[in-house]
């Protein structure tokens, strides 16, 4: 859902994009600054530094806004760059889960299993069918989850028990249960295009009987 709101955001990301745009950083490299960033905020997220911690997780997550643009301005968009900020997406959110997994394992497990599960549910369709990236059931897609946690991490610098329960754990439950709900959403609508597919022969030629 967050994701949609994309468009809305274009001139403050252009603006931040540009500086580094000009000084010439390959769109990739920048976007593996998401990396660096996220190891750095699951250090103090592990030390229980969460304040760093949630500062740093905000950046590792916003080079996700201005990667895109950065590349758009040097006229060097490419299929391969899409992908790779997708992939380097993943591996972000993983080491952050992994960060708050020395505080709250099982909470953390959850969070990851079925994050990794809904995003898993999407392109998983197209090893099957022939399909578009068209709207998904989107219940705790990425930027949602992300917003989540790094909110929990705020919250706990304040607070690390509101109403009695440590927010950042909080956060990691609230997000392990929207993922469940967004993973049984695709693939029930994997189900539907799926049986679209086979309908109008749209099934993968290996898979055709």
């Amino acid at each position: 859902m967050l994701g949609k709101t994309r468009e809305m955001w274009k001139p403050l990301t252009k603006a931040v994009a540009k500086p580094f745009a000009s000084l010439g950083v390959p769109p990739n490299l920048f976007t593996f600054f998401g990396v660096i960033l996220a190891i750095i905020a699951a250090y103090f997220i592990s030390q229980e530094k969460l304040l760093e911690g949630a500062i740093f997780a905000l950046l590792a997550v916003s080079i996700d806004l201005f990667d895109g643009e950065v590349a758009r301005l040097q006229g060097k968009e490419s299929l391969f760059g899409n992908y790779f900020e997708t992939m380097i997406d993943k591996v972000v959110e993983i080491v952050l889960f992994i960060g708050a997994a020395f505080l709250f394992p099982l909470a953390a497990i959850f969070a990851l299993a079925f994050s990794l599960l809904v995003s898993y549910a999407k392109p998983r369709v197209a090893l099957v069918i022939i399909t578009d990236n068209r709207d998904w059931p989107a219940i705790g897609e990425h930027a949602e989850r992300m917003l989540i946690f790094i909110l929990g991490l705020f919250l706990s610098y304040y607070s690390h028990h509101l109403f009695g329960v440590h927010p950042l754990e909080t956060a990691l439950w609230v997000i392990a249960g929207l993922t469940l709900i967004g993973s049984i959403q695709r693939i029930f609508y994997a189900k539907g295009l799926i049986e679209e597919a086979e309908r109008k022969g749209n099934v993968l030629p290996y898979l055709k009987k």
